[in-house]
C-alpha cells in the first residue's frame, strides 16, 4: 500500500536485508547500482532463491510473506544502494526502470 525510494549500504557480511514483509505482497528494484548486486528472497528465515533473471528486480507473493519473507542484496562491502520497495495493492510486479547503458 506503498511505494517507498530507499538506500542501504552492504555491510561487512556481504549481506544486507532491502525489506521485511509480513503478510503482504511487495518488489524491491534495484536504482543503483544497476547489475551489480545478487538479489534472494528468504521465507522465515529460510532461503526461497537466488534471483536469476532480472538481477535488478524481484517480488513476494502474499503467500511467501506469511508469517514473514525478506528480499536481500549480496554485494561487496561498502556498497551504497538506492532501491524503491513496493507494498500491497501498489505491487505492480513490473519493473519501472530500464535498463541503462
Amino acid at each position: 500500500m506503498a511505494v517507498r525510494d530507499k538506500s542501504a549500504t552492504i555491510g561487512a557480511s556481504g549481506i544486507e536485508q532491502l525489506h521485511l514483509s509480513v503478510a503482504k505482497q511487495c518488489t524491491v528494484e534495484i536504482r543503483q547500482p544497476r547489475d551489480t548486486l545478487t538479489l534472494s528472497r528468504r521465507k522465515n528465515g529460510v532461503n526461497l532463491d537466488l534471483i536469476e533473471d532480472d538481477p535488478n528486480f524481484t517480488g513476494l507473493l502474499t503467500s511467501q510473506t506469511i508469517p514473514w519473507g525478506t528480499i536481500r542484496a549480496l554485494g561487496p562491502q561498502g556498497l551504497q544502494i538506492l532501491y524503491r520497495v513496493r507494498t500491497g495493492r501498489d505491487v505492480t510486479l513490473v519493473p519501472e526502470f530500464e535498463f541503462e547503458d
